[in-house]
């Protein structure tokens, strides 16, 4: 015997409650429509006997007409059949039951369900007006028609539920039947683990909403399965960039304190600072990508962009004072966004510039027709068109001995694509008519004012 939970389980399950619905429907219907057919039936008899009582009637009055007389005329030879006929003063005249003394019916009509004394059934009674002024007045039995009718209501007592039980099994069948694909589906997604995330579903033939559904959980799982490939990647991708900073400061700390000759303190020291500081960089990156994945609610606000643009030149100019930039284009620029954040990109694109620059690069700021694009440009060697789109890759690296040589860990350009659209902007890299690439942002300006959903203004850091 099923436990109350189990059974507010079982009648949980769709099969059920689809055959559930499909019998209440069912009994509704049967139920009205039965009523109706009784119904109906019973009043088409009764309009039948009315009928044959009239014609009979009318036989009575013709042989009255003949000049019959009303005792011969009065005769029917049936036991279910009342003839009488009234004289026009209303006094019985003539009748087929001689223990009937009284007039069954005194005005002209039909009358249905007439209860007659001595007599047990009910008649259905038909009375007219005669030429000679007489009332002829005739009855027949409801026995038959009452005998009819039950055997209906008999029959549909057995047929209805015989029938509603049949549409019960067959809409049972046919929905264990439609939802046998979807049971082979959740059996093959009860296997597929974040361990195992190669299988896909059997997708069932047809074109219904089944296979549909098979195709968008396949597409689903191929969607999970990148982003595992993809995170799996980035850890080791990160574990790896690590690691080389580590190895590098166990290299210096272990030829100091077998050599402590051969190197000052002063030099260890620079050498862990700028090994301590790729770290950092690094792990800021990491952090900064990592919470721009979590996509969590920004505050966002107008940002000058041409401020940001000058205090990182300002920045760089002591960094990389071999590099000539070029600022003539600037302009005033705003766009609402992140103010961390779009520093951050502004940082990433010019350091990027100026680690591939030969000897110059230049800046330009513009605001038009609702966008705000920054351009930068570089002299340095380019970027081939087949990379333009892997450069934005997380550790991507075009020139690696270069990248290493300058700190960079490939990350700066992936926060500055994923920072720029979820600002619901755009970045692009193309050709510079310097003879290097050029980089091209478009932001929303402060004239569309957009209300992006995306990151937080926790974020903090550009990283390289």
């Amino acid at each position: 015997m099923k436990t109350p939970t189990a059974m507010r389980i079982w009648l949980a399950r769709v099969r059920v409650r689809v055959t559930l619905a499909a019998m209440a429907v069912s009994v509704l219907g049967a139920v009205v429509g039965s009523s109706l057919f009784v119904a109906g039936l019973h009043e088409s008899l009764e309009q039948s006997l009315v009928g044959s009582a009239q014609q009979q009637a009318e036989t009575v009055e013709a042989q009255l007409a003949a000049g019959g007389s009303a005792q011969q005329a009065s005769v029917s030879g049936r036991h279910d059949v009342i003839v009488q006929i009234l004289g026009s003063d209303g006094t019985l005249v003539a009748s087929d039951h001689p223990d009937l003394t009284r007039a069954v019916q005194t005005t002209t009509g039909a009358a249905e369900g007439v209860h007659i004394a001595h007599l047990a059934d009910t008649y259905a009674v038909w009375a007219q007006r005669g030429r000679g002024g007489q009332l002829v007045i005739v009855g027949l039995s409801e026995e038959q028609a009452w005998r009819a009718v039950k055997t209906a209501v008999v029959l549909l007592a057995v047929a209805v539920p015989v029938g509603i039980l049949l549409l019960a099994v067959v809409v049972w069948l046919s929905i264990g039947r439609a939802l046998r694909p979807i049971e082979v589906m959740r059996r093959e997604a009860a296997v597929i683990t974040s361990e195992h995330l190669y299988g896909r579903l059997a997708v069932p033939p047809g074109d219904d909403e089944i296979p549909l559904l098979a195709s968008t959980l396949n597409e689903m799982l191929d969607r999970i399965d990148g982003a595992q490939r993809q995170q799996r990647q980035f850890v080791s991708d990160a574990s790896h960039e690590l690691r080389s900073p580590l190895a590098i400061l166990r290299q210096v700390v272990d030829v100091a304190r077998r050599h402590p000759e051969s190197t000052s303190l002063d030099q260890l020291a620079q050498d862990v600072s700028i090994e301590e500081r790729r770290m950092e960089q690094l792990v800021t990156a990491l952090l900064t990508l990592a919470r721009l994945d979590d996509h969590e609610e920004a505050r966002w606000q107008l940002v000058d962009i041409d401020d940001a643009v000058l205090v990182e030149i300002d920045r760089l100019r002591s960094v990389a004072p071999g590099i000539v930039f070029d600022r003539s284009g600037l302009s005033a620029g705003q766009a609402f966004g992140d103010p961390v954040l779009f520093t951050g990109v502004v940082a990433n694109l010019l350091s990027n510039a100026a680690r591939h620059a030969v000897s110059r690069v230049r800046v330009r700021l513009e605001e038009a027709e609702g966008s705000v694009v920054l351009t930068v440009d570089d002299d340095g060697a380019g970027i081939p068109s087949a990379d333009r789109e892997r450069v934005f890759d997380r550790f991507a690296r075009l020139d690696e001995a270069r990248a290493r040589d300058a700190g960079g860990a490939g990350l700066g350009l992936a926060i500055v694509q994923k920072v720029v659209q979820a600002a619901g902007g755009t970045v692009t890299v193309g050709d510079s008519d310097l003879g290097g690439a050029r980089f091209t942002v478009t932001l929303p300006s402060h004239v569309t004012e957009p209300r992006p959903a995306g990151v937080s203004s926790r974020v903090h850091g550009h990283g390289q």
